[in-house]
């Protein structure tokens, strides 16, 4: 039996990507969840729609419903709390339908992981607009699901080579190509990689 996978913020670019990638190189059965989820041809046999918005406690929890993984790519710009809120509101559902697996999407920067070299100025102590993410991330380190933080930079087109880097390690560069956010969740849902209540960095291999 195919896994089930929950892909939150499927209309983005970054979930674009990860649609994609688990078109292509898997055979788990993905529902495509977005508020504008009516713009999507979903594949017949390996893919479901469910347009809402993921604050809708009610919708959420039907979407969860049979899902293994949940997987978000969901992005929040308004205040300093929303991805945080929105995390949260995940959380609740997964624990609801007893879901352990989250892939969670933020931001390189968060714990000040970038170097000077390659460009400090977006690491959190000197950009606000990264806030959202720090206690996206917190709030979920704080939980006891089985949780992998993925942390790109600047999203660009490319093919899908990646550094990854651990929490605690300096990112190796500030831009991420989209087809490797999607090879890196791939890799999780298959087992090929492994990273338990982790957060990852994912930097574009830096330049000879």
């Amino acid at each position: 039996m195919p896994q089930h996978i929950l892909l939150l913020g499927a209309t983005g670019s970054a979930g674009t990507a990860i649609r994609q990638a688990l078109l292509d190189q898997t055979d788990v059965v993905t529902t495509l969840v977005s508020r504008h989820a009516n713009r999507l041809t979903p594949v017949a046999g390996r893919e479901r729609i469910a347009q809402l918005d993921v604050h809708d406690e009610t919708a959420l929890n039907q979407a969860m419903t049979e899902q293994d993984i949940v997987v978000s790519a969901l992005s929040a710009e308004r205040d300093d709390n929303e991805l945080a809120s929105l995390a949260e509101a995940v959380m609740a559902a997964m624990a609801t339908q007893h879901i352990r697996r989250l892939i969670f999407m933020v931001a390189m920067g968060i714990y000040n992981e970038i170097p000077a070299t390659v460009g400090a100025q977006d690491n959190v102590e000197h950009n606000p607009l990264q806030i959202h993410n720090l206690k996206a991330a917190r709030v979920i380190e704080d939980s006891a699901l089985n949780y992998t933080l993925l942390r790109p930079g600047f999203l660009v087109t490319g093919d899908s080579a990646v550094t990854i880097t651990q929490k605690g390690e300096p990112v190796t560069n500030n831009t991420t190509s989209l087809a490797s956010v999607g090879s890196v969740v791939v890799q999780l849902i298959t087992g090929k990689l492994t990273a338990n209540r982790a957060s990852l960095g994912l930097n574009q291999p830096a330049k000879n």
